[in-house]
C-alpha cells in the first residue's frame, strides 16, 4: 500500500469513527445542514447588504431565532396542546363519535347515497360495522403514543438549531474544505452546489408558505363562521398542509364529518368548498406559484427538478425519516440529479 492509498484509507476510517461518535446526533446535524442550505439565499442577501463587525454571528443568531419562533416553537406548542387534548377525551364520547360516523357512512344522505354500495363494501373489509370500546381505546392510545413520540424528540429541535447556528457561521468554510476534497473540477462543484441549494430552498420556502397561508386562512374562516377553536385548528391545518397530497384535508375532513353528523349538510359543503377553492386552488396553486416566482427571481434560483419527483421523494422520505423526510428526501434526490448532470457533462467533455 503506497502513501496515497494509506492516506485515503485513513481519511475514510476517520470519517467512519467520527460518524460513530456522533451517531446520536447525525439526524440533527443533517437537518441543521439542510436547513442552512435552504436559508442560505437569505443569509447571503443580509450578509451582502449589511457591513458591521461580527455580522456573521448576528445574522446567524437572527435566522436561528426566526426559525425557532416561527417554525419550531409553534410546532412544539401544537404537539403539546394536542397531547393534552387527546388525554382529556372521554372514551365514551369517542366511542359515540366513532359509532355515529359508522352509522352515517352506512346510511348516506342524498346525493351522497350513490357511493353507498362501495362504502358498505369497504366497511365490511375493514370489519368496523360494530364499534367496540377496545377499538376506541386502541385509536386513542395510538394517537397519544404518536404525540408522545413527537414530544420526546422536541429536544432534537434545540440540537438542530444549535447545529444550524454553527453551520451558518462556519458553513462556507466547511463547504470550501469539502469541495477541496472532492476530485472534481470547479465547474462540476458549482453544478453540485447550485442543484442542491436551489432545490432545497425552493421546497423549504414553498412548504413554509403553504403552512402559514393555509393555516391563517382556515383559522380565520373558523373564527368568523364557527365556535371551533380557530387558533388550534388553524395551526393543525397549517402543519398538515406540509404533508404531500393529503395536506390540510387531514384536518378539514374530520370537521366536515362532524358537521354532517350534526346534519349541518349545507355548512359541511361550505367548509369543503372553502378548502377546495380557497386553500387548494387559490392559495396552494395560484398564490404559492406567484410567491415562488418572486422568491426564485429575487434570489436567482432555478430549480430543474420536476415537481412530481419532488412530491414522490417527500412521500417516500416521510416513510423513512418521519417528518424530517420532507426536507431530507428532496435533498438526497437533488444530490442524485446533480451527480447525473455532472456525469453527463463529463461524458460530453471527454467526447
Amino acid at each position: 500500500m503506497n502513501s496515497k492509498h494509506f492516506i485515503l484509507t485513513a481519511l475514510i476510517g476517520s470519517f467512519f469513527f467520527i460518524g460513530y461518535i456522533f451517531q446520536n446526533y447525525l439526524m440533527s446535524i443533517s437537518v441543521g445542514a439542510i436547513l442552512t442550505i435552504a436559508t442560505r439565499p437569505i443569509y447571503n442577501e443580509l450578509h451582502t447588504k449589511y457591513n458591521f463587525s461580527y455580522k456573521s454571528v448576528f445574522i446567524s443568531s437572527f435566522l436561528t431565532l426566526t426559525l425557532f419562533l416561527f417554525v419550531f416553537l409553534p410546532l412544539v406548542y401544537f404537539v403539546g396542546l394536542s397531547y393534552q387534548f387527546i388525554q382529556n377525551i372521554s372514551t365514551d364520547q369517542m366511542l359515540q363519535y366513532v359509532q355515529n360516523i359508522v352509522d352515517f357512512l352506512k346510511n348516506l344522505p342524498k346525493p351522497f347515497d350513490v357511493f353507498q354500495e362501495s362504502i358498505n363494501a369497504q366497511l365490511g373489509k375493514l370489519e368496523i360495522n360494530n364499534v367496540n370500546i377496545d377499538m376506541v381505546k386502541s385509536i386513542l392510545s395510538n394517537l397519544a403514543q404518536f404525540l408522545l413520540k413527537m414530544n420526546s424528540i422536541v429536544y432534537q429541535f434545540f440540537f438542530i438549531l444549535f447545529f444550524y447556528f454553527l453551520f451558518n457561521i462556519y458553513g462556507y468554510r466547511l463547504f470550501i474544505l469539502i469541495t477541496k476534497l472532492l476530485p472534481m473540477i470547479k465547474k462540476f462543484k458549482r453544478i453540485l452546489y447550485n442543484e442542491l441549494s436551489n432545490t432545497i430552498s425552493s421546497v423549504f420556502f414553498s412548504t413554509i408558505f403553504s403552512i402559514v397561508a393555509q393555516g391563517i386562512a382556515f383559522g380565520l374562516f373558523l373564527y368568523f363562521t364557527t365556535d371551533y377553536d380557530a387558533f388550534y385548528f388553524g395551526m393543525a391545518a397549517g402543519f398538515a398542509a406540509a404533508i404531500p397530497i393529503i395536506g390540510a384535508y387531514l384536518v378539514v375532513i374530520p370537521i366536515v364529518l362532524a358537521e354532517l353528523l350534526n346534519q349541518n349538510y349545507l355548512f359541511a359543503g361550505f367548509i369543503m368548498l372553502f378548502a377546495v377553492i380557497v386553500m387548494s386552488i387559490f392559495i396552494d396553486s395560484l398564490l404559492k406559484l406567484v410567491f415562488m416566482k418572486f422568491f426564485n427571481k429575487k434570489f436567482s434560483l432555478h430549480r430543474k427538478l420536476n415537481e412530481l419527483f419532488v412530491l414522490l421523494s417527500m412521500l417516500a422520505g416521510i416513510g423513512v425519516f418521519g417528518g424530517w423526510g420532507l426536507i431530507i428526501a428532496p435533498a438526497i434526490l437533488s444530490l442524485c440529479v446533480a451527480f447525473i448532470t455532472i456525469y453527463r457533462k463529463s461524458r460530453i467533455d471527454r467526447s
